[in-house]
């Protein structure tokens, strides 16, 4: 998938964006299913728990040539993840989220060959412990606490004094840098519509956990909605603060990946029980929804009509590229098929009715 996105996209710096996502299921002899965080309904104060399956996602994004400010989350690989329980229960050592998408990350790096590769996630997985394992070669954009502490980069070693020093002196923690007065205050707009109003410091520095590389570091405090403090940082420390909070809010479409194909294309419907099975069905509806996205804004010379308007809506939607496929499929039957007179007119005539009923089925 990731060699079909570069070929029809031409692609040399490519966004990888990581999350997991949280699939419902019903029953006790289904496998891979445990007790997992659901994000979804969770909050700061309160962690919902659901049964089912937790995979974890690495994607692509790709550029709409359609419309210059939308973005597309491919997924290009995806590992099914077990809790400890059901590791225990299947005999098998526990991997943690950020094992496997560890392991997903270093095999694109080893594929993607001479290509720049920058990877986006939430804290989960862009913490100090796990961007201490990721390639060095491949830039990190993520979030981190606001406690988090950060240091500079070690000193000289001096003769005489044992092994080099990792880490430099300590510096202020986010928190404490939002308390100077006289920060910038400034508007961002992020998310294509959406304004933060925002008081704004950053820092060049180290994150101990991660004392190798050089990271820039964001803190925001919100004036406004109740978001409070957030912390963000990037290894390009040559970008600007706003250019490290959009590149941060290039993640979202991985969000929208998972809803539309949970809503359109039935994932976490099959009810699935054996290993072979389970290990099949999500990831073949993964692939089923990058390959529509792709032949949708690469491949057709147009954009779908819309079948559903709303106020506001300026592209198509993923069930206006369903409904799309679905109308061109049929056409091109029809064109092949039925028009050298194997049907009766009578038959004819109800091809443009079953193309709408079609289409409406998106």
């Amino acid at each position: 998938m990731f060699d079909l996105v570069v070929k029809l996209t031409d692609q040399q710096h490519c966004y990888l964006v990581g999350d997991d996502t949280l699939i419902h299921k019903t029953g006790l002899k289904i496998y891979g299913t445990g007790m997992h965080r659901d994000a979804s309904q969770s909050s700061s104060g309160f962690t919902s728990f659901r049964w089912g399956h937790c995979w974890v996602v690495l994607c692509v994004l790709v550029p709409s040539r359609k419309d210059p400010t939308r973005k597309y989350a491919i997924p290009v690989l995806m590992r099914l993840y077990l809790n400890t329980k059901t590791n225990k229960k299947l005999r098998r050592k526990h991997r943690k989220k950020t094992d496997l998408m560890l392991e997903m990350i270093q095999l694109l790096t080893q594929h993607a060959g001479e290509k720049s590769l920058h990877f986006l996630g939430d804290s989960a997985y862009t913490g100090g412990r796990m961007l201490e394992q990721i390639p060095s070669g491949m830039h990190v954009t993520g979030r981190i606490g606001k406690d988090a502490r950060l240091c500079e980069g070690p000193r000289p070693k001096k003769p005489g004094r044992g092994r080099p020093p990792r880490r430099g002196p300590v510096l202020p923690k986010p928190t404490e840098m939002l308390a100077t007065k006289g920060l910038r205050r400034t508007t961002i707009n992020l998310y294509s519509q959406s304004s933060f109003h925002v008081r704004i410091t950053s820092v060049v520095c180290r994150l101990y956990l991660a004392p190798e590389r050089e990271v820039k570091v964001v803190a925001v405090e919100h004036l406004r909605g109740g978001r409070g403090i957030e912390v963000f940082y990037s290894t390009d420390v040559n970008l600007s603060e706003e250019e490290i909070l959009q590149r941060f809010s290039f993640r979202w479409p991985v969000e929208t990946t998972f809803q539309e194909a949970k809503g359109h294309l039935g994932l976490g419907e099959p009810q699935n029980r054996v290993r072979a099975a389970v290990r099949r069905t999500t990831p073949s509806m993964f692939y089923l929804y990058g390959l529509i996205v792709l032949w949708h804004e690469h491949v057709r010379p147009e954009p779908g009509p819309f079948i559903r308007m709303w106020r506001g809506k300026r592209h198509a939607s993923f069930a206006d590229m369903l409904a799309t496929l679905r109308r061109d499929s049929v056409e091109e039957t029809r064109q092949s098929i039925f028009s050298a007179g194997r049907l009766p007119p009578a038959a004819q005539k109800l091809i443009k009715p079953l193309e709408v009923l079609l289409s409406l089925a998106a």
